[in-house]
């Protein structure tokens, strides 16, 4: 009879998985948040620039509608969820299994799950494609959309302090 391991490693095991992925979770939800956040913020500040827009000297107006589409983009290139293209079928993100039939998900996800070593191995390789692929990519694309409505408001404020000195 094969010898069970001590409950007590499993649980820490199991333990810190989860706890990795509710992190990873978490991180997901608040790149979303942020993400959100610009594209408010970008909306606004073009909504502003183009009711003000006779006010405004023309480059003026045009480095901020142009900053907030770029954060705009940004921020929706962070919000929409990348292919999972690797080939191999990630039992724990939808759209990698979306194409399988239920009966062929059911029968491969108990597979996984009666398989100690395969469901960590599933487990390590959704928390490594979180972090690695997704996470890394959101938060790239949140940082930029960030340094272009920075880029912006700068310029735009340079703009029409340039424009508004005597000459």
């Amino acid at each position: 009879m094969p010898e069970t391991p001590p409950i007590l490693p499993r649980l820490l095991a199991s333990n810190a998985l989860r706890a990795n992925l509710s992190k990873h979770m978490t991180l997901n939800q608040m790149a979303d948040s942020k993400a959100s956040m610009i594209l408010t913020a970008s909306s606004l500040i073009i909504t502003i620039t183009l009711t003000q827009y006779d006010r405004l000297h023309l480059s003026t107006v045009l480095i901020l509608a142009g900053a907030g589409l770029l954060a705009i983009l940004f921020s929706i290139l962070a919000i929409i969820p990348p292919l999972h293209a690797s080939g191999e079928t990630n039992l724990f993100y939808f759209r990698s299994f979306a194409e399988l039939d239920e009966e062929t998900f059911n029968r491969q996800f108990k597979q996984t799950i009666a398989d100690k070593d395969a469901l960590y191995d599933a487990y390590l390789h959704e928390i490594y494609f979180l972090g690695k692929h997704r996470l890394t990519r959101k938060y790239r694309l949140i940082r930029d959309g960030l340094w272009c409505l920075l880029g912006g408001l700068i310029g735009a404020t340079l703009s029409a302090l340039i424009h508004r000195l005597p000459l």
